[in-house]
């Protein structure tokens, strides 16, 4: 087997391989085999046409069938050869067959891993805002639980941003001539509408309809997929009513018989809750930290299956609040979580690298007791929580990540922290 590496675009590197001998006649007697009893040709009944004309009508599918499994059998001893390191999914991008000496060779491409040093990380300076008791954090807390808490009551006015609107649409493709028809709802401002959708519905009330006569779809990767009609009439409008602070707000949060009560436990629950707020703030600033100072290329197929995470997560919070996926602005989400995406790919190669010469390693103990936080929060058994990670192959991404986790721990307690006063703007902002 020969082995050739070349360089493409970005971090994606060819593989061409080639192999000759045994395997590929191997291979090609079991695909042969297949085709003299599976295949239709016309004049001979399956089983009795002969090997040329087999060799002739499906010459396209025999060198396809062949180079899928030569690459199969032949792939990771080369790759290994290569002494290179696919970081996600290796693309099989042409094959060629020379049947009479019994030689195939096939090319892969795949991306590896950015080549980059750890910076010094001795001394780092990580700023973060003073954690510190203030009434503003009971207050901030009070707030959140009366949003958590609200009711969306109808109102007989005209729509704004921040009204949660229903309506009943219907979607006419321009090109297939489909049409789904069905109800939905939305909150203004959120882009849980199109944005195109938001503007024609402030200012319109209960009963009006709107229709938009070419509105551009896209898919989930956020290309254009083609134009629809879609016509919406409006069925409700409400606002969101926030409960009062009083005794009855209290026995709903269960935090006593009265606001003063209630409002006391928050205030406790508050200060409980400084440090680890802290933690979180020193956590963040460090994972920031860590990806400004290093600037290197991410893997593209990385980004894409990160990002199509993120957003399907970002949709499936959309959908519990009743809004239909099939018309969400899956561009602006895109761009809006493209971001959080890039920082997550480069901060876990950082992690990786830094893991990997700090010598860090993760031990059974801790494998294990990961499962059993796993098992109880998807209320699964300890055994039922192994198994399914070891038929999904989820064991090695389980000590990855908590690789990744001792190493950000360990980057974090050299760090020197300082705590900064927040800024009078940031202070009215946050009151």
């Amino acid at each position: 087997m020969k082995v050739k590496v070349e360089e493409k675009q970005g971090l994606f590197k060819a593989l061409k391989v080639e192999v000759e001998g045994d395997v590929v006649k191997s291979v090609l007697d079991e695909v042969y085999n297949y085709l003299r009893q599976n295949a239709d040709v016309e004049g001979f009944r399956k089983g009795k046409a002969p090997l040329w004309i087999i060799r002739a009508k499906f010459k396209e599918y025999i060198q396809e069938e062949v180079g899928k499994r030569v690459a199969n059998a032949t792939l990771a001893e080369a790759i290994q050869e290569s002494g290179l390191r696919p970081v996600a999914d290796i693309y099989l991008e042409g094959v060629q067959l020379e049947e009479p000496s019994q030689r195939l060779s096939y090319t892969v491409s795949f991306e590896v891993p950015p080549e980059f040093e750890v910076k010094n990380l001795e001394g780092l300076e990580v700023e973060i805002k003073r954690v510190e008791y203030k009434e503003e954090l009971v207050n901030k807390r009070i707030e959140e639980l009366r949003e958590e808490h609200a009711l969306w009551e109808p109102v007989d006015r005209e729509i704004k941003e921040g009204d949660l609107v229903v309506v009943d649409y219907k979607v006419e493709d321009l090109e297939s001539g489909e049409a789904t028809d069905g109800e939905t709802s939305g909150i203004l401002g959120t882009k849980t509408f199109r944005e195109e959708i938001e503007k024609v519905l402030v200012g319109k009330r209960e009963g009006d309809t709107i229709t938009l006569e070419e509105l551009t779809l896209y898919d989930m990767d956020g290309k254009p997929s083609g134009k629809a009609r879609v016509e919406i009439k409006v069925k409700g409008v409400k606002e969101k009513v926030l409960p009062e602070l009083k005794d009855d707000f209290a026995r709903e949060l269960g935090y006593g018989e009265t606001w003063d009560e209630a409002e006391e436990k928050i205030r406790q629950e508050v200060k409980a809750g400084l440090e680890n707020l802290r933690r979180n703030l020193i956590t963040d600033g460090v994972a920031k930290k860590l990806v400004e100072m290093h600037d290197f290329s991410v893997p593209q197929t990385l980004l894409q299956r990160e990002l199509a995470h993120l957003v399907e997560r970002r949709v499936a919070q959309l959908s519990q609040w009743g809004i239909d996926p099939k018309y969400l602005d899956y561009k602006s989400i895109t761009q809006e979580l493209t971001p959080q995406a890039v920082l997550n790919v480069k901060l876990r190669f950082i992690l990786d690298r830094y893991a990997q010469e700090k010598g860090i390693q993760v031990d059974t103990e801790e494998v294990q007791k990961r499962i059993e936080e796993l098992a109880q929060s998807y209320e699964k058994s300890v055994e039922e929580m192994r198994e399914f990670l070891q038929r999904e192959n989820l064991l090695p991404v389980l000590e990855d990540d908590i690789r990744r986790e001792k190493a950000l721990e360990d980057i974090i307690s050299k760090v020197v922290v300082k705590e900064m006063e927040e800024k009078k703007e940031e202070q009215n902002e946050n009151t």
